[in-house]
């Protein structure tokens, strides 16, 4: 995803919407969404963003899976969940 006031981009970005004003979804990245976070909803975004750990095969948030790749179950992402990498 490619955040809409800065152009970042990331596996997993934040959807949006402005409160007091019509138009469409846009994707925002923390730094962007923090000064307007009052101004703008939070709202579902086109995908769903979880993925599997490699070691346990628990669902997560791709935020919370290190590593994050494509090509996992049912082709989401897989990486390491932070109870698995915390036991090393």
């Amino acid at each position: 995803m490619v955040c809409a006031r800065c152009g970042a981009a990331a596996a997993v970005l934040k959807t949006a919407r402005w409160r007091d004003r019509n138009g469409g979804p846009f994707a925002l990245c923390d730094p962007c969404w923090r000064p307007i976070a009052g101004a703008v909803w939070i709202v579902p975004g086109p995908v769903i963003c979880f993925g599997t750990c490699r070691r346990c095969g628990e669902w997560a948030s791709v935020r919370d899976l290190l590593g994050a790749k494509p090509g996992g179950k049912w082709s989401a992402p897989t990486g390491t969940c932070v109870t698995c990498y915390k036991e090393g």
